[in-house]
This record gives C-alpha cells, structure tokens and sequence, in this order.
C-alpha cells in the first residue's frame, strides 16, 4: 500500500507536519511539494491551528532538498509551487512555523529550515547549501536568507564549498535556537510550537510581518509602521480586550481572532 509522502496530526493546536520520505532522506519530489503547498494553505486558514510544526521521518535526514531522481526531463526543476519550494520558502505563513530537525537539512532542505521561524535541532544534525557540488544554486532562499541570518564570512564559506557545519556550529553562529538529544527534538519543539499556539492569533501574525518588515526598514520607519498601523489597527480587536482582561481575571483567555 502506497504510503503518504507527508503526514499531519493536529495535537494541543499544533499542526505536526512530517516530510515522509525516509527512504529517500526526506527529499522533496513534486508530488510531496504540491502536498505541502495544499497542507500549509489549508493550514492557515484553519482556525483550529495555532502553529505548525515541521519535521522529517526518521532519524537520518531532515529533508535533503530536492529529489535529483525527479528531475524533468531537461532537468528542470518540478518541486516549486504557488508558495516556492516545497510550498513553504517563499510563503509568509501567518502563524509560527517551528522546524524540528531531526537530522542532516542540506540544500533545499536548509532553505526550508531557514523559511521557518525558529529551528530546534538534533545534536546529530548537519547544516549546509551544496547546490555548488552539483552544478545548481541555492534561489530558494539560501543565498538570500543565509548571509542575513549568519555573518557574510561564515555564510560564503559555505555557499562556495558546499561543505556542511554540525548543529553545535550552526548554535553558535545563530543559525538555530536550541540543540537538544535526539530522542528530545520533538519535545523540544511541541513545546515551543505549544506556547506560541496558545497566544493571541491577530497578534502572532502582525508580530511575524512585523519582523518580516524590520530588516528592510529604517529604525524610524519601522516605529511609525508599529505605532500607526500595526497598534491602531491592534487596539481596535476584540481580543485586545480580551487578553488584558482575561489577564486580571487570572484566566486563559479565549481568543476570537478578531
């Protein structure tokens, strides 16, 4: 019986998203891009998920970017959808994207790592663009996000060597949030995905465009776009009321997304 290339489980208000092609190291072929597209535009419409949560089966690889066996027949690339590769790297998802890496995240793999939020990663895991030892590039978000994450030095060295670095290296240059044991990665990340799905919803989206915003914008700039338009518009919603108010109740507060 043909096995799903991607799997779901909504658990605590988290969509757990899990690229299921061990056997292929997790690597992207369009049938698994197209789904992802579909469960990530399906995910953020649903108001049952908080947050979502991507990993990889297995214990070997995160994902090793695109399946070089699924090629077109010029060599084409056949795994870009609507939202980019894999549906996810050129998406800006309304709500918190936690990635869970459970093991080696090269090429298209990293770039999808680097599309999410916050990266926790198995001691095991390896990082690295190494489209160049192949004679490909890294347009998925690598080349642009990696050098503006990391510093430049540290990021031409690996674009230009295609050489990987392991998770502890990755924590150190702030490529990733936590380096946790193996058996602890998926923890690890609920927990976080947990707490952030637990929070204001209006508030979780105008805070991740906020930060989308913040590189491209003078400081100045961006204090007016926070003052202006994002707290006008804020203090207008029903579950600004809500959470102040449910703060002085001592209670959970119960979000309406308007």
């Amino acid at each position: 019986m043909e096995t799903k290339s991607v799997l779901t489980e909504l658990r605590d208000g988290v969509l757990i998203v899990t690229i299921n092609r061990n056997e292929r190291r997790n690597a992207i072929d369009p049938d698994t891009a197209n789904l992802m597209e579909q469960i990530l535009n399906d995910a953020e419409k649903d108001p049952a998920v908080g947050a979502i949560l991507l990993t990889g089966a297995g214990d070997r690889s995160f994902c090793a970017g695109e399946d070089l066996a699924a090629l077109g027949e010029n060599g084409e690339c056949l795994t870009e959808t609507e939202h980019g590769f894999a549906g996810i790297t050129e998406r800006l998802c309304a709500k918190p994207i936690v990635c869970a890496c459970n093991g080696t995240a090269v090429a298209g793999g990293l770039e999808i790592a680097l599309a999410c939020d916050v990266i926790v990663a198995a001691e095991h895991a390896r990082f690295g663009l190494t489209e160049v030892k192949v004679g490909l590039l890294a347009t998925s978000g690598g080349l642009i996000r990696l050098p503006k994450l990391i510093p430049a030095k540290i990021a031409a060295e690996m674009c230009l060597t295609g050489t990987l670095i392991n998770a502890q290296r990755a924590y150190e240059i702030g490529l990733v949030n936590h380096v946790v044991p193996a058996d602890q990665v998926m923890d690890k990340a609920m927990e976080l995905a947990r707490q952030m799905a637990a929070n204001a919803p209006i508030s979780l989206r105008l805070t991740k465009q906020l930060l989308h915003m913040a590189p491209h914008l003078s400081e100045e700039d961006g204090m007016r776009v926070c003052r202006y338009m994002a707290w006008k518009y804020v203090e207008g919603t029903e579950d600004a009321v809500e959470g102040p108010k449910a703060f002085l109740e001592k209670r959970k507060p119960q979000w309406k997304n308007r």
